[in-house]
C-alpha cells in the first residue's frame, strides 16, 4: 500500500494514521453472503493470521470493523472504489 493509499485508507475507515499500521484481516460472512474487513492494531498478529485458515479472531483484537473489502491495487483510483 503506498502512502497515499494508506492515508485515503485511514480517511476512509475514520482511523487515526498510526506509525505502524494496520492489520487488515479480509472476511466472508457465508450465512449472509457479506464480506467485510477486521482492522487490528497489531500488525504481526495479523501475520501470523495470514498463515493460517478458519481461525476466530477475538474481539478485544479488532480495532475497527468495516463493511466490505477496500481496494488495495496500487493502480486503484481509490481504495474505496
Amino acid at each position: 500500500m503506498t502512502p497515499d493509499a494508506y492515508r485515503e485508507f485511514c480517511w476512509g475507515a475514520q482511523l487515526p494514521e498510526v506509525a505502524g499500521g494496520y492489520g487488515l484481516l479480509f472476511g466472508y460472512d457465508p450465512v449472509g453472503g457479506l464480506l467485510f474487513t477486521a482492522v487490528v492494531a497489531d500488525v504481526d498478529y495479523a501475520r501470523l493470521l495470514g498463515q493460517s485458515q478458519g481461525v476466530t479472531v477475538p474481539g478485544e483484537k479488532i480495532t475497527k470493523l468495516l463493511s466490505d473489502w477496500p481496494a488495495l491495487d496500487p493502480s486503484a483510483e481509490s481504495v474505496w472504489s
